[in-house]
């Protein structure tokens, strides 16, 4: 039976050799001598003993751990946080996925013990919850890259333009699509997407002159219940003959307005035009013809994961004076 917890100095013991002798042979087993070497991989064997590699890797300064912070593992982001596992995990590292639940609180205390675990990289979608915090933290460290959140926080990010992705959208659909009651759904009141969505929406909407009695805006907090809610009170005002629009910015949010117009409204399926944000194959997903800006998680994910991978190796560093980029991914529009 295997032994448990083998300490390192129970290897150099059986080894008749020093502590220090066994952690340079694990190491670097060319490092010591060639009969030392040879009584040390014995004594390993012997002993069935398992170096811990995290822990040695922190006495030299280095984890090969990568944090990665996002606010849920959903659609979008669990999308991301595939891709970029995979690209780490091919190069020797292992991703920590931590789950902010886009709490501030949380998503400070991540990045804080990442930080002390001297985590080799951070990937983040910030909250816009800890700006301050962030600036300070990316003065010293260099090794972070945020996604999705345009916010200023002192790294490069990696985003797609939901500002003017919500303009182009908005602007197709009252031209090609005209409605007498249009519902626009957002996911978190204070989240840094729904604003930008927002303003890329009001933007077509004062374009096309329409009216506000004809809007109705409602921020989901992405549940199915308030969006159930939403679709009452656009039954409510919606006249016979009339053909309302909704817009949905977020996979998960069309998926559920979906859910309710198939269990509550049925009749709407043949007087209804629905849109919105969502992933790839959504429209065979539920089965309806949708105008879609379809987003491309997997290539934010891959960029940033390459920018981050290059920072680590020294390909990427960016000197104190240097300005934080954006890189904008391209997504797919499907009208």
């Amino acid at each position: 039976m295997k032994r448990k917890n083998v300490t390192i100095r129970e290897v150099a013991t059986l080894a008749g050799v020093s502590i220090s002798t066994v952690s340079r042979y694990l190491a670097d087993p060319k490092s010591v001598l060639p009969l030392s070497a040879y009584n040390i991989k014995n004594a390993i064997r012997e002993l069935q003993y398992e170096p811990n590699v995290f822990a040695q890797n922190l006495r030299r300064g280095k984890s090969n751990v990568i944090g990665l912070v996002v606010p849920h593992m959903e659609y979008f982001f669990g999308k991301v946080c595939s891709v970029i596992s995979d690209y780490f995990f091919e190069r020797g590292f292992v991703t920590f996925i931590c789950k902010s639940d886009s709490d501030g609180a949380k998503e400070k205390f991540y990045i804080q013990e990442l930080l002390n675990r001297k985590t080799e990289g951070i990937i983040l979608a910030p909250s816009g919850q800890n700006t301050a915090y962030l600036q300070n933290v990316t003065k010293t460290y260099r090794n972070m890259v945020g996604i999705d959140r345009q916010e200023e926080i002192g790294c490069d990010i990696v985003l797609e333009n939901h500002g003017e992705n919500a303009y182009q959208l908005v602007s197709w659909l009252l031209k090609n699509k005209p409605a007498h009651q249009i519902l626009l759904l957002f996911g978190w009141r204070d989240s840094f997407n729904t604003r930008m969505c927002m303003a890329g929406s009001n933007r077509a909407l004062q374009e096309a002159e329409i009216s506000e009695e004809r809007i109705l805006r409602v921020y989901t907090a992405r549940k199915i219940e308030v969006i159930a809610q939403a679709l009452e009170q656009l039954a409510a005002k919606t006249k016979a003959g009339d053909r309302p629009l909704i817009i949905a910015f977020g996979s998960d949010i069309l998926e559920y307005v979906m859910i309710g117009v198939h269990k509550k409204y049925p009749e709407w399926l043949e007087n209804v035009n629905i849109a919105g944000f969502a992933q790839a194959g959504i429209v065979d997903k539920l089965g309806l013809n949708c105008s879609l800006v379809i987003k491309n998680p997997e290539e934010v994910g891959i960029v940033a994961a390459e920018l981050l991978y290059k920072r680590i190796i020294g390909e990427g560093k960016k000197a104190d004076n240097e300005a934080a980029k954006y890189y904008e991914i391209k997504v797919k529009y499907q009208f």
